[in-house]
């Protein structure tokens, strides 16, 4: 016999599944989410004792596959009480697709996350690097790598943010370190 709720008869022993079933796979995708989480910072580290890595790299790909293994879950879930999640569905991926559409109208964010991949890719410059950026004369370390900018700290600490897509418009030279520099002066007689 059901249950009368909101005008709705629901059956309490097909509540009570459905209400097992969503705390197994909500707790459950926690757990291996969690994992997961654990797994990509100990890549990243590994990574990054390898070569010079931001730690941004890590962050955003941990960033975006967990929102989108946890888009997966509540859909899940939305399956198991029930609901036909096609208009949900199809509504996300339509609003994704505009978005990406509109992301691909503007040129300026698109170069420079282009850029940064091939940055990435020939590495040019690397994180901790010193450079100097012709015609500007703008020199200092590498201390910041993400998909728009990279960060160059001057001689007087000042930071600068330059975009990703203007090491491909001037020319940059590799500087050797200061340290380096220094103790490799008191080395020679």
């Amino acid at each position: 016999m059901g249950m009368i709720f909101h005008g709705l008869t629901t059956n309490p022993e097909w509540l009570l599944h459905r209400l097992i079933y969503t705390l197994l796979i909500v707790a459950g995708s926690f757990l291996i989410l969690r994992w997961y989480g654990n797994v990509i910072v100990h890549l990243m580290d590994f990574l990054g004792r390898r070569r010079a890595m931001s730690r941004g790299y890590g962050v955003m790909l941990q960033r975006i596959t967990t929102w989108f293994l946890w888009l997966i879950v509540w859909v899940v879930v939305l399956r198991v009480w029930g609901v036909d999640v096609t208009a949900i569905w199809t509504t996300f991926v339509s609003l994704l697709a505009v978005i990406g559409v509109g992301m691909l109208a503007v040129w300026a964010m698109v170069s420079n996350i282009t850029a940064r991949f091939f940055i990435w890719f020939w590495q040019p410059l690397q994180l901790g690097q010193r450079i100097e950026i012709f015609p500007e004369s703008l020199t200092g370390e590498v201390i910041e790598e993400n998909l728009m900018f990279t960060e160059l700290r001057q001689d007087d600490g000042k930071i600068v943010v330059i975009p990703n897509n203007l090491f491909f418009q001037r020319i940059i030279r590799r500087l050797p370190d200061v340290g380096k520099a220094n103790a490799d002066e008191k080395i020679a007689p």
